[in-house]
């Protein structure tokens, strides 16, 4: 099992990205809603408001969640191996994504195996159950890294659902940081 840190920096919709820790960002899914404190003074929704109402845009509809299905595919398409930031833009495990719509994200996932994908969320209970349901006992493959965002000691909880995901590799970001997270344990109980 692998385990990573990042510290998360704002970031723009694209084949290549500026961002240090990966190469590409890929947004079958746009647009969120808040769920704590961490969500308050979010990128994605400044970057996508900012274009609510402008004809033909992507961000015509504004943060509103959006499933784009023409970019399921788009991984397939490119050939060299990169880092790809998944939903840079969403989270995929959003409640009103459907369970169909995450899998084939993941068939895509699993079927462009030669890159490795970096899948952020803040609803890890969620990541822990679809993991559990699609995998079973198994682990989902490790170039597919499955991570939480920890922005303070409430959601701290957090670590406790990726320590029970069913994932090869798993890592925190702790971001956006607005308060103390408390001690943290990651020896060990990490492993599946």
């Amino acid at each position: 099992m692998n385990l990573f840190f990042f510290f998360v920096l704002p970031l723009r919709m694209a084949d290549s990205t500026q961002i240090e820790w990966t190469d590409s960002t890929w947004n079958p899914v746009t647009g969120c809603t808040k769920i704590t404190a961490g969500c308050d003074f979010c990128y994605a929704e400044r970057f996508s408001e900012r274009f609510r109402g402008v004809p033909g845009h992507p961000f015509e509809q504004g943060f509103d969640l959006t499933l784009r299905p023409k970019r399921l595919d788009q991984p397939l398409h490119w050939r060299e191996p990169r880092r790809i930031f998944v939903n840079s833009m969403s989270d995929l495990f959003h409640k009103e994504v459907p369970v169909s719509f995450i899998d084939t994200v993941f068939d895509t996932m699993e079927n462009a195996s030669w890159h490795t994908y970096q899948v952020l969320t803040k609803r890890s209970s969620l990541m822990a159950r679809y993991l559990r349901n699609r995998y079973g006992t198994k682990l989902a493959p490790p170039h597919i890294w499955l991570g939480v965002s920890i922005e303070d000691a409430k959601n701290a909880v957090r670590l406790k659902h990726l320590k029970a995901a069913q994932a090869a590799t798993k890592f925190v970001s702790f971001e956006p940081l607005i308060g103390p997270v408390g001690d943290v344990d990651l020896e060990g109980d990490l492993l599946p």
